[in-house]
């Protein structure tokens, strides 16, 4: 008597489980998931005249392309649209770091004479200077 009521336990917990997963993708919205297919050959090269990285919100975060006077840059932002690095070639070049408040803090540069410069500024706007 006791292994019929086992067999039948076993079928009806079978069942409640395989039932309960149905209902389960049903109302979590569960779908089928397939492997995304591969991408193919990678390109060797990549040209273009400006590259944009743009984030899952569809903003500009990265930017490389070429400033007025035809001299390559590059321009990174935060997630509040705010210049926060910049890398780029002009009469000098450099680097320049913005705080939160889109406010130059750090330029590292080298001028048309090959001359190196270190500007810091503090919030402040203390400027502190090294010309070697």
């Amino acid at each position: 008597m006791v292994r019929p009521q086992t067999g039948v336990l076993i079928t009806v917990s079978v069942l409640s489980g395989l039932l309960g997963g149905i209902v389960a993708a049903c109302f979590v919205g569960g779908g089928l998931v397939t492997a995304q297919e591969p991408a193919g050959e990678v390109p060797a090269v990549v040209s273009a005249k400006e590259f944009r990285l743009i984030d899952r919100h569809g903003h500009t975060r990265a930017l490389l392309a070429f400033n007025d006077d035809g001299q390559p840059f590059l321009q990174m932002r935060d997630e509040f649209d705010t210049d926060r690095v910049r890398v780029g070639i002009s009469r000098e070049t450099g680097v320049d770091v913005r705080d939160v408040d889109g406010k130059t803090r750090l330029v590292l540069s080298v001028d048309e004479e090959g001359l190196p410069s270190l500007v810091v500024r503090d919030r402040k706007h203390q400027t502190k200077s090294f010309h070697p």
